[in-house]
């Protein structure tokens, strides 16, 4: 079991009213602050270490070292305040209909206390989940890490208004979604994670129990209830892609299942995975509905240009120049060099502006710099580093590059154009285009309606594998070749 937490060194309450009246009278809330501002959201996270000029004058060793730190930065993108915001309204939302002291409140408790599998009304229920899906190293756990950490983990209550209020206040946490793929490998995560923050027992006491699934979801919600969390980050939920080798419907740790079991009692999600999650959100439209009921964001690599809607003109991205010189450290080297327009485009073509695979390769580029005793980055020095060392990931990166990648199901992208000529250039999520077509197609089984929204059973929802009729495929054929694999779709 892979520890994803260290025990918690919980922070005294401290309750500050808010501007808000709604927002007060709820030792819950009053002691979490508003999010920071930019500037100082900023500031909180940005790290970027300076090299002066006294490293040029250390031996090659020294500089290695020196390099080994580039790792260490991080560069926030404009999504990343966006996700921090929305992470504390989140979580400030979702206490709303937990208030300590009233009727509702000690009713939940009681119920979940007594053993009873407690669902919190609908009508009142405000909590919302914020999705983060990407490709794999393009910093989505790193992002969501980093606005987590602006926040108390752990919260000690004692007295509130008078009252005694001896309570332990789990503000976040963090888990992995199980390899194994079941509920019970599901909830024993999260105890996991929660043993881990606080010290206590709940996974040893129940990874060796024959109880079923209903006892582990009761079990749990207890939990949950009982260190009032405020939000909870499933982290790797694409391990919740399942084929005909997988554990069985019932035992099966599907995306329905996880947010129903959170939602049920209100509390807040953020799930993260790669494109390879795509199959999870092609089921039922009220499950895609509420996991991107917060935010739904996408985080892939860092393009070079971006679209300037209002000129209907590509730009500079100011993004990729500000993150690509936060990495030019010249005193790393002894031989003046700049950054130029040529050597940026090599870095971002090579690493296809993925966050991880630049950063890997920029610290080897300095690295080999220093071998070779060139002391000075160039466009050809990055070709051969890439060339030597990324040979594992030629093949996903081309297939990245061309938009080829059919056979990198964790770079599939889910969306393709619209089938309607009259809006290209608008992009439809996959169960859009399906819906859209089964509808205006004369298929014998549409999408069936229900109280929650239209339910579209997708073959790859079933499995990892991507079938030669996936819809996925689809992305980038022209109108023409989509016809002759689905048919002319009437207008």
């Amino acid at each position: 079991m892979q520890i994803l937490e260290t025990q918690s060194v919980a922070v005294k309450a401290e309750y500050i009213p808010h501007n808000i009246t709604a927002y007060n009278n709820n030792p819950l809330i009053e002691a979490i602050r508003p999010a920071k501002s930019l500037e100082a959201f900023t500031q909180a996270i940005l790290v970027n270490h300076d090299v002066d000029a006294s490293v040029t004058q250390m031996n090659d060793f020294d500089r290695e070292l020196m390099i080994e730190l580039i790792p260490l930065t991080f560069v926030p993108s404009p999504k990343t305040f966006k996700i921090y915001r929305h992470i504390v309204k989140a979580i400030m939302v979702g206490y709303l209909h937990r208030r300590p002291f009233t009727i509702d409140y000690n009713i939940m408790q009681s119920e979940v206390g007594k053993g009873k599998d407690y669902e919190m009304p609908n009508a009142i229920n405000l909590s919302t989940c914020i999705s983060h899906i990407g490709i794999s190293g393009g910093g989505k756990t790193k992002t969501i890490d980093k606005c987590l950490s602006l926040l108390p983990q752990v919260i000690e209550h004692n007295e509130y208004k008078g009252n005694l209020f001896r309570k332990e206040q789990v503000v976040y946490v963090k888990f992995e979604a199980p390899a194994t793929k079941t509920k019970k490998g599901f909830i024993l995560n999260f105890f996991f994670a929660i043993d881990q923050l606080l010290g206590s027992s709940h996974y040893e006491l129940w990874k060796g129990s024959k109880a079923n699934n209903s006892a582990f979801v009761i079990e749990a919600k207890k939990v949950a209830m009982k260190y009032n969390i405020g939000i909870v980050f499933i982290d790797e939920i694409q391990r919740c892609v399942y084929d005909s080798n997988d554990a069985k419907d019932e035992n099966r740790s599907t995306l329905n299942f996880i947010d129903a079991f959170f939602n049920s009692i209100g509390i807040p999600m953020i799930v993260a995975g790669t494109y390879a999650s795509w199959p999870l959100f092609q089921t039922t439209m009220s499950t895609s509905r509420r996991i991107s009921s917060g935010i739904s964001e996408r985080c892939d690599g860092i393009e070079t240009t971006v679209y300037d809607p209002i000129t209907k003109k590509h730009i500079a991205n100011p993004f990729w120049n500000y993150y690509v010189q936060c990495y030019y450290k010249p005193h790393l080297l002894r031989n003046p060099f700049t950054f130029t327009d040529e050597i940026t485009s090599a870095l971002n073509f090579y690493s296809c502006g993925i966050p991880a695979l630049f950063i890997r390769l920029i610290k080897l580029c300095y690295e080999e710099a220093i071998y070779s005793g060139l002391e000075t980055i160039s466009v050809d020095l990055i070709r051969d580093v890439y060339a030597d060392q990324f040979y594992l990931l030629a093949d996903a990166l081309h297939a990245l590059r061309e938009g080829e990648v059919s056979t990198f199901e964790d770079l599939i992208k889910p969306h393709i154009k619209l089938l309607n000529p009259a809006k290209a250039g608008e992009d439809m999520s996959t169960a859009d285009v399906v819906e859209k077509y089964c509808i205006d197609s004369d298929v014998p089984n549409p999408p069936g309606m229900s109280d929650e929204g239209v339910v579209i059973d997708m073959p790859s929802a079933k499995s990892t594998l991507i079938p030669a009729d996936d819809f996925r495929n689809l992305s980038g054929l022209s109108r023409q070749e989509i016809a002759a694999k689905l048919g002319e779709v009437k207008s």
